[in-house]
């Protein structure tokens, strides 16, 4: 993603493939849209215990069909995504925020990143 601003579409199409992933039992624990103040960029990341648990690559090979099976148009490019694990320094701070539901996020750091931005998403709730 090219720009300096989160479109709608992009944050519409983070909250589709959160509960795409869900159903397909692919565990997401956070996600955000988050602009490191380093690269100014904008990046969607999912926070999954598969990467823990599998190790990166296989997590990587797992999200990848999913998201290029999301129904079009999905503007959110792949190569933008970034997977990372509970364990993962801007994971944890992402989890230890309380009552998440789709906020901006105006702190300066997450983890150890220093931030312009973040855009964070409210989980589906767990099927039984």
């Amino acid at each position: 993603m090219d720009t300096d601003t989160l479109v709608e579409s992009l944050i519409d199409d983070g909250q589709k493939l959160v509960e795409a992933l869900s159903l397909h039992g692919f565990e997401v624990a956070a996600a955000f849209w988050l602009k490191a103040s380093e690269d100014g960029k904008w990046n969607f990341y999912i926070v999954s215990p598969a990467v823990d648990a599998e190790g990166i690559a296989k997590a990587y090979r797992r999200l990848h069909p999913l998201v290029r099976a999301m129904p079009q148009p999905f503007f959110i490019d792949p190569l933008d995504i970034r997977l990372i694990g509970p364990t993962n320094p801007i994971a944890r701070d992402v989890m230890a925020i309380p009552d998440v539901r789709r906020l901006r996020w105006n702190g300066k750091w997450l983890g150890n990143v220093s931030i312009d931005d973040a855009y964070l998403y409210a989980m589906p709730a767990k099927t039984p």
